[in-house]
């Protein structure tokens, strides 16, 4: 008997223990994943329009033209008197040339100028300064300021105070004349501007020796 319980406890005793039983395992978290930040995009400069660019001269064929108003002094002598006719004059230029540059030009100019009084030459006389000579103009850019030197071979010509018909003339002498102005751009390639004038020139007429000195406002047109 004894042995028997022994058996059936042997036997209840598994089973009435408890079995451990297993703690589920958790669920692995994986952190958020960071998207790298968007660049911003970065501001984009407009591009210049017509008005805001710098306007500038282009490189090319240079053609000038003026038109002005001046005092005009010729001084001289006649029959061994000395002379002096002063006054106003009228004149205009016409020059054209090359620019190898924006900033430089180079011309054959032929500019004229003719005095409004008498000359002192004659009875109703008056002189016209007529020249022919190498124009070289500089431009400061983007001032739009220009300065123009003009070494010429000058003639004297003496017309009639009425008519200006011409009927002497001297002979072939130096003069040059000096222009300082300010331009407006019309155009890229075309400048109106509006300078001051001085000019100079020594002529021959036989014995004598003429001078002419002027100086004046001038309104000009130039091409490139």
């Amino acid at each position: 008997m004894r042995s028997r319980l022994v058996v059936l406890w042997l036997m209840v005793l598994p089973m009435g223990v408890p079995q451990a039983q297993s703690q589920p395992t958790p669920p692995v978290v994986e952190p958020p994943r960071t998207m790298p930040p968007t660049p911003s995009p970065q501001p984009v400069a407009p591009a210049p329009t017509q008005e805001e660019a710098p306007q500038r001269h282009l490189g090319g064929v240079f053609a000038h033209a003026d038109i002005g108003a001046s005092y005009l002094r010729t001084t001289g002598s006649k029959n061994g008197s000395t002379f002096a006719g002063e006054g106003g004059a009228l004149g205009f230029a016409v020059a054209l040339g090359w620019a190898p540059s924006e900033e430089w030009a180079l011309a054959l100019e032929f500019w004229d100028w003719k005095a409004l009084s008498s000359s002192g030459l004659g009875s109703d006389t008056s002189v016209e300064l007529q020249a022919l000579g190498l124009n070289v103009t500089r431009h400061v850019v983007p001032a739009n300021l220009f300065a123009t030197v003009v070494i010429s071979g000058t003639r004297l010509a003496i017309t009639d105070g009425g008519n200006y018909v011409e009927y002497a003339s001297s002979n072939i002498g130096f003069g040059f004349k000096v222009l300082l102005g300010k331009e407006w751009l019309l155009h890229p390639t075309l400048g109106l501007g509006l300078g001051a004038e001085l000019f100079f020139s020594v002529n021959r007429d036989g014995a004598n020796t003429l001078r002419t000195l002027g100086g004046g406002l001038v309104l000009s047109l130039t091409g490139r």
